[in-house]
């Protein structure tokens, strides 16, 4: 079966933060740390990016190109896992 490879961006802006992106890039963090994302997935990049200008619909989270909104981090982990439809 072959990897999924995964480019994901962090909105960092100062409301996507607050509202909980901080949480998302530390639990995105621990993740890759650990080594406990989907066995078939691969984090290719990860990176934060300046304000997406969605401020009400935060916090963003990009993968691949497709952006999510309102993001938990229990939102985040199944969408890492493929649990979501994305």
């Amino acid at each position: 079966m072959e990897s999924k490879k995964r480019v994901i961006r962090i909105c960092m802006g100062s409301s996507c933060y607050s509202r909980g992106n901080g949480q998302n890039a530390e639990l995105l963090q621990h993740l890759m740390d650990t080594g406990t994302l989907d066995g078939d997935t691969v984090v290719s990049e990860v990176s934060g990016t300046l304000c997406e200008g969605l401020c009400r619909e935060g916090p963003i989270v990009i993968i691949d190109e497709v952006v999510h909104r309102q993001v938990t981090p229990i939102l985040l982990a199944d969408l890492l896992a493929g649990t979501v439809k994305e």
